[in-house]
C-alpha cells in the first residue's frame, strides 16, 4: 500500500525480519502451509520494495534445535497441533536496539497482515513516537475506580489500545484552553458541551 511504501522509503538503516515457520510438521493443515506461502511472498515484497533495506531471515524451528531457541527469545509462541506437534508460525521485527513481535501469523487475520508487519516496522524504526492526544467526554481512556462517585474501573477502548501500540497517547480535557504543542494529531470524540474556549484552542490548533 501507498502507507507501507512511505514508511519503507523513510528507514535510515536495514531492518531485519527474522520470520519461523515450522516446514516440516506432517501434521499441519495444508491451509495453515499454504498461509505461510503467502506471508513468505509477502515478505518478499517488502524486500523488494525497500530496495534491500528490509532484511529476510527464514528459520525453520524443529524441536530441541537452535532455531526454536531463537524462536523464543524473539517471543515467537509454539501453535500445537490435533496430534500434539508443536508448530511455529509468526516473525520478529528489529532496527538496531529495537524489537517486535508477531508471536502468532494467523489466516483469520491475513486481512490485516500487511497492516500489523507495517506497524512492527514503524514501531522499532521510529526514535520517537508521535503524540496523539484524545479528548472525549466517554472513558476512551479507560477510568480509575471513583469510591467517591461509586464508579468502577473500565478498561480503555480497543481504538484506544491500538493507538498505544503505535502512538504515546496523550489524554485532553474538555476544559482544556490550549493543546500542547508536542501533540501532532488530535482525536476529538463525541464532543458534547465544549466550552467556547476549548472550541476555540481546538480552532487554534488545526
Amino acid at each position: 500500500s501507498p502507507g507501507t511504501r512511505a514508511i519503507l522509503s523513510k528507514l535510515e538503516a536495514p531492518v531485519k525480519i527474522r520470520f519461523y515457520y515450522s516446514q516440516g510438521g506432517n501434521t499441519v493443515p495444508v491451509g495453515l502451509k499454504t498461509f505461510a506461502k503467502r506471508v513468505e511472498d509477502l515478505l518478499g515484497e517488502y524486500r523488494a520494495v525497500s530496495d534491500a533495506k528490509v532484511v529476510i531471515e527464514k528459520f525453520n524451528p524443529e524441536p530441541d534445535s537452535d532455531a526454536e531457541d531463537s524462536a523464543s527469545l524473539d517471543g515467537i509462541d509454539g501453535q500445537m497441533t490435533n496430534c500434539g506437534e508443536k508448530f511455529y508460525l509468526g516473525l520478529s521485527v528489529s532496527f538496531l536496539d529495537q524489537k517486535a513481535a508477531i508471536p502468532v501469523l494467523a489466516p483469520d487475520r491475513e486481512r490485516l497482515l500487511e497492516y500489523d508487519i507495517t506497524r512492527a516496522i514503524s514501531q522499532v524504526s521510529t526514535v520517537k513516537k508521535p503524540v496523539v492526544g484524545v479528548m472525549s467526554a466517554l472513558p476512551v481512556l479507560g477510568r480509575p475506580l471513583n469510591p467517591v462517585l461509586k464508579q468502577q474501573p473500565t478498561e480503555p477502548w480497543v481504538l484506544a489500545s491500538e493507538l498505544k501500540r503505535v502512538f504515546d497517547v496523550r489524554k485532553v480535557e474538555m476544559e482544556t484552553r490550549k493543546i500542547d504543542d508536542d501533540i501532532s494529531v488530535l482525536l476529538v470524540i463525541h464532543p458534547r458541551n465544549l466550552s467556547e474556549e476549548t472550541e476555540f484552542a481546538i480552532d487554534q490548533f488545526v
